[in-house]
């Protein structure tokens, strides 16, 4: 809604390892396979471009410009090198649980790389029966953790993805010995896996594992579950400090792991190395990634609109925030988790958008940005206005914003109670109830759910039938 013609942008969600094996387009034989005059069986991308948050492994990157290379005709002006990295986002992976009793936040549990490799290797299969997570470092939850008699559900990944590759090699680079290095990898098979883990297909998936399972664990994206408001564990870092990615995200300790890492000097080259592990600092966490966009050189061999690959352009280059011209874009995706990549690091990522293979009519690109108001030019057919705006755009982020002063309200209310638990020795008293009260207090809320949700959902059709829905 934010330009005069429509555009359109789709995203699925499908793990970094699919992403990465649709961008690369081995073997592809779909109806894309003879896009630019390719033939079947020469890397023929499935998309525009892909994403994810782990660096193209040196195999395929070696395999893709080594098959481009050898196609007749092909224009070696890339000089073997065709297709890019753009660095975009630092984000960060994280445990989370659902611990009855047990509070989000830095008086939460507290686990080490090695505490977490001895629950995911099926070693310690109940949270009472482990001296070392029982030790002083979770004195504050021990009488809580001694009462849990169930065994833990473990929940993992499925699909090959990026949030599996990072917490395995954390594992492993902290606690060889319980996490070797056969078990470091995007996608486990189901039969490397201990027999105590509980497979779990995508974020949403893993989010509903832990959050509908009385005493798991699990791994997300850190912006995921803070969005879903599942409680977070503390992890020991580099630095011997037990914090959450939500604390280290506030301290800047998401981009301080980034400042620590060693990156190629050019977008085309192999980024595979790349990783941002266990580097120092207080406030640093250690399980931090890198968030790509892969896009092929030759991107006009594929995309046969200028209008599209202008505006793929334009899309690319907003992902950089441009103080100058007043595009912080960005500023939203830190919202989200989200922290921006070094200076360096995006310099490299903009040459390389620059590298790529536009063919835009005498090389100026049709699409522009209106920040400021641009009379007349602001109405251009081909402008992104974020003066622009639909009044059913506008009822939606009312209700969004309804929506975040809830869940605050619930936060405060969590808050007050868990003080309210809060002995005098600083510990957290355990609370047990009857089944019968356990089951009232969860059909109130279940109730007050629902009621919520049908309000929303009346208001939500309301807009649709009044502003977008015309006979």
């Amino acid at each position: 809604e934010r330009s005069l013609v429509t555009t359109r942008l789709t995203y699925r969600a499908v793990g970094s390892t699919t992403g990465q094996k649709e961008f690369l387009g081995k073997e592809n034989t779909g109806e894309d396979a003879v896009a630019g005059g390719l033939t079947i069986d020469n890397h023929v991308p499935h998309n525009y471009f892909g994403a994810g948050d782990i660096p193209i492994k040196k195999e395929d990157y070696d395999a893709l410009n080594d098959q481009v290379e050898a196609q007749d005709g092909m224009d070696a002006s890339n000089g073997g090198k065709h297709f890019v990295h753009l660095p975009f986002a630092m984000s960060s992976v994280s445990f989370f649980h659902n611990i009855p009793g047990v509070p989000d936040g830095k008086d939460g549990i507290k686990l080490d790389a090695c505490d977490l490799a001895r629950i995911y290797n099926g070693k310690v299969q109940k949270w009472n029966s482990d001296e070392g997570i029982l030790s002083k470092q979770n004195d504050a939850v021990k009488e809580i953790l001694m009462n849990l008699t169930d065994d833990i559900f473990v929940s993992r990944r499925v699909e090959g993805s990026s949030s599996t590759k990072s917490i395995t090699q954390f594992m492993n680079a902290k606690c060889p010995n319980e996490w070797p290095d056969e078990m470091v990898a995007s996608k486990l098979e189901v039969d490397e896996w201990h027999t105590s883990t509980n497979g779990c297909q995508g974020s949403a998936a893993m989010t509903n594992c832990v959050r509908n399972n009385e005493g798991s664990i699990g791994y997300l994206d850190s912006g995921h579950g803070w969005s879903e408001e599942v409680a977070e564990i503390n992890v020991k870092n580099e630095d011997g400090i037990f914090l959450t990615s939500r604390y280290a995200h506030a301290e800047g300790g998401i981009s301080d792991a980034a400042g620590a890492g060693v990156t190629p000097n050019s977008a085309d080259a192999d980024w595979s190395d790349v990783n941002f592990l266990n580097k120092s600092g207080v406030n640093t966490w250690p399980i931090v990634v890198m968030s790509y966009v892969y896009i092929r050189k030759d991107v006009n061999r594929f995309i046969a609109s200028q209008e599209e690959r202008g505006l793929l352009k334009l899309f690319l280059e907003a992902l950089y925030d441009n103080e100058e011209k007043e595009i912080k874009y960005f500023k939203n995706c830190e919202t989200l988790g989200f922290s921006p990549p070094p200076s360096a690091v995006k310099i490299v990522a903009k040459a390389g958008i620059d590298s790529i293979a536009w063919d835009l009519l005498d090389d100026v690109n049709m699409w522009t940005h209106e920040i400021a108001t641009a009379p007349f030019d602001g109405m251009g057919k081909y402008v992104i206005s974020t003066k622009r705006r639909s009044l059913a755009g506008i009822d939606i982020e009312d209700l969004a914003g309804a929506e975040t002063k809830l869940k605050a309200a619930v936060v405060d209310n969590e808050a007050a109670v868990a003080e309210l638990t809060k002995g005098p020795d600083g510990t957290y008293a355990s609370y047990f109830l009857e089944d019968g009260d356990r089951k009232k207090i969860e059909a109130a809320l279940v109730l007050s759910a629902l009621s919520f949700t049908i309000w929303a959902c009346v208001l939500i059709g309301w807009v649709v039938k009044k502003y977008i829905c015309f006979k």
